[in-house]
């Protein structure tokens, strides 16, 4: 079931930057448990994040949070574009949490094995949906990216001659139904 406000399958520890937090709080950062995204069209990713305060924070933007305390990446390279539409679906890929990943703009990275998918309401076709994987930055913070901005490598079954074969591959154009 698609709403607004989705739960992440499992939750991360993080760090928020406390001027994220307000113009009056000190300097430093605040520890917190990320366990929820909403989003609406054209909107950085939002966040729902327990604090350490024990508030409950709602609307914290994909680049303040990480899990370490560097936040050094720019949001354009976190989430090259904004969200697709206010339906979102999280889920979890198990086989995909912890892989090694290299980004076109964030670099080494590891897959959390989260994927959150837009129900946008516009794609030509249906094959267009767009899941994106959360992906943990060597720096720490989170990236939101889809499928055609990184690589996975799993030392047991990718292969770098394999590799030379992205040059070739394009979107698939048809859809399968039953009975084809």
């Amino acid at each position: 079931m698609s709403c607004k406000h989705s739960p992440l399958p499992h939750h991360l520890y993080v760090n928020v930057p406390n001027s994220f937090l307000g113009p009056n709080m000190p300097m430093g950062t605040t520890r917190g448990i990320w366990h929820g995204v909403y989003c609406r069209v054209g909107q950085a990713m939002q966040c729902h994040v327990l604090l350490e305060s024990g508030a409950h924070w709602s609307g914290l933007p994909i680049h303040a949070l990480s899990a370490t305390e560097d936040w050094s990446q720019p949001l354009s390279a976190l989430q090259p574009w904004g969200g697709m539409g206010e339906e979102i679906t999280t889920f979890t890929l198990p086989y995909l949490e912890g892989l090694p990943v290299v980004g076109r703009e964030i670099g080494q990275g590891r897959h959390t094995g989260i994927l959150i998918d837009w129900n946008d309401g516009f794609s030509r076709y249906p094959q267009e949906h767009k899941p994106l994987s959360l992906i943990e930055t060597k720096s720490g913070q989170y990236a939101l990216l889809p499928n055609n901005y990184y690589t996975i490598e799993d030392k047991h079954f990718t292969d770098v001659e394999a590799a030379k074969n992205r040059a070739h591959y394009r979107r698939g154009e048809k859809t399968y139904w039953e009975g084809e």
